[in-house]
């Protein structure tokens, strides 16, 4: 019940106990409040004891029981000073339970419980530090205090549910600052999770799977200098983004925080990641995080008894039928869809161009399930069975679909760096830092992007092999003996041959063979 305006009737154990469990879970004994209260004479030798209580449930039931304890000559008085308090630490939802002033009410049962029953969710998506504390901060929802608090959390996850708990302590109106707050901080998101609205939407579940599951060959071969300028162009990423990412120590940290950020973010983020990914010259990241992808090209045979007028009209509506059997998954593809699908790999597209069909394989080993059933004829066989019925009166008598092995070979070559390649890279950086000359001649035979370039000769002079060997490992298998061959190329021989001896793991006379190259002394 809220108490309209100042009742000398109205006693303050009658007020609690009629609104004990509202008070429980929207009041916030904080130190500020205790600090205030410390000079009510009736509760300044509770005020230690509540304090010392280990959570704010606990701390609130110490408070109130305190409260109603306090004699009934004093009540009034004690209950005046509680309110005052109250108001002085920006809690006027609760003073207004003793005696209304203004149109701040707790938070309502209905809006607690969307909060409570969201949490998970929110949690997972919710980041309190890309904008979010400084807005609801400036628009008065939280304290400096609750600012403070939340940010003293370690991880987004605590943060998160540190910023939800002290929302649901708040006025009724909170919930719709929050949502404003989230949607004007690039978090429209996060808002859908709460009132269903807008036209972003988290990022699914599948691809946050994927994101933990490849987390760490993902982390180990992501160059994010190349990156971030890029992320931030698409509104992927955000200045406070930013700052967390390039903030980070080592390669590998900044690494991690960019999947973390990443993993918080809208589907529509994660697309812009993806594209940003394949636009910077990380192709074999987005590889290993959606699976290989295989471009075959569709032939239709006619029967040669059906004179075809307009070519470009059949293949039209060839197309128009494969996509409409795949949108809207017909019985007439489904054995197609099965044996695909039991093979790890599935039909990502059907697009013009000739018709084009692109298969997204699961994993290498889908791979080169997709490599005998295009060899076998199999793929012909399935797609012939699914489509040709529906297309006979066009005189279509079957399906031929065409898969370079060059398209195969390709997706072989964006393979990541292999375990063993990484490690003879890591385990040659101390050796090598002062044998291998950084020339424009020997980085022209590397494939490296202006970026990663740029980034070997900014190193400081003792650094450069150093990044040189970190960027190749973060490169494709194959940069491994590109490397060797450049060092061949470029009479390096020696370093060339420390690799080669490194990548077997046999050390026992390497020292003898390369004093022939090095002239050790």
């Amino acid at each position: 019940m809220l108490v309209e305006g100042p009742n000398d009737d109205v006693k303050l154990v009658q007020v609690i106990k009629s609104n004990f469990s509202t008070l429980l879970r929207c009041l916030d004994a904080s130190n500020e409040l205790l600090g205030e209260l410390r000079s009510v004479d009736v509760l300044e030798s509770r005020i230690a004891k509540i304090k010392q209580q280990v959570t704010l449930n606990d701390k609130n039931d110490a408070l109130l029981t305190a409260l109603l304890e306090v004699p009934d000559e004093l009540q009034q008085s004690v209950m005046d000073s509680f309110i005052a308090a109250l108001r002085s630490c920006g809690q006027d939802h609760v003073a207004n339970i003793f005696r209304k002033e203004s149109d701040k009410i707790p938070m309502s049962d209905e809006h607690s419980q969307l909060l409570i029953r969201q949490s998970d969710e929110l949690c997972k998506f919710l980041d309190p530090e890309n904008g979010l504390l400084n807005k609801l901060l400036s628009s008065g929802v939280i304290t400096p205090v609750d600012n403070e608090r939340i940010r003293s959390k370690i991880g987004f996850d605590d943060m998160a549910a540190e910023l939800l708990s002290t929302i649901l302590r708040k006025s009724d109106d909170a919930l719709g600052a929050l949502v404003n707050a989230l949607n004007t901080t690039g978090q429209g998101h996060v808002a859908f999770i709460l009132v269903g609205e807008g036209n972003s939407r988290p990022l699914s579940e599948h691809y946050r799977y994927k994101l933990t599951e490849r987390r760490a060959d993902v982390v180990r071969s992501i160059f994010p200098l190349s990156l971030v300028s890029t992320l931030i162009s698409k509104g992927v990423f955000t200045s406070y983004d930013q700052q967390r990412v390039e903030s980070r120590q080592t390669t590998t940290e900044k690494c991690e925080m960019m999947l973390d950020l990443i993993a918080r973010k809208s589907q529509q983020a994660f697309d812009g990641f993806v594209d940003t990914l394949q636009r910077c010259y990380h192709e074999h990241v987005v590889q290993e995080l959606m699976g290989p992808v295989i471009a075959a090209k569709v032939e239709a045979v006619v029967n040669a008894g059906n004179t075809v007028v307009d070519l470009e009209s059949l293949e039209h509506e060839i197309l128009a039928v494969m996509q409409q059997s795949f949108d809207n998954d017909e019985t007439e593809v489904k054995q197609l869809k099965e044996v695909l699908t039991s093979n790890g790999v599935s039909v990502s597209q059907v697009s013009k161009g000739s018709i084009i069909v692109k298969f997204r394989c699961q994993d290498y080993a889908a791979l080169a399930s997709l490599q005998e059933l295009s060899n076998s004829k199999t793929l012909d066989q399935l797609f012939t069975e699914a489509f040709c019925p529906k297309l006979a009166d066009k005189g279509v008598e079957c399906f031929r679909l065409s898969i370079p092995d060059d398209e195969f070979q390709r997706c072989l070559e964006l393979k990541l760096m292999t375990h063993k390649h990484r490690k003879a890279l890591e385990s040659s950086v101390a050796y090598l830092m002062d044998k291998i000359a950084v020339s424009d001649e020997f980085l022209d035979k590397l494939s490296l992007c202006k970026r990663r370039k740029e980034a070997v000769i900014e190193a400081e002079k003792g650094e450069q092999v150093k990044t040189l060997l970190d960027i190749v490992s973060r490169q494709p298998d194959s940069a491994f003996n590109q490397l060797l061959k450049a060092l061949d190329d470029t009479q390096q021989e020696g370093a060339a041959c420390y690799l080669r001896v490194e990548e077997s793991g046999k050390r026992s006379s390497l020292l003898s063979i390369l004093s022939a190259f090095f002239h050790f002394d």
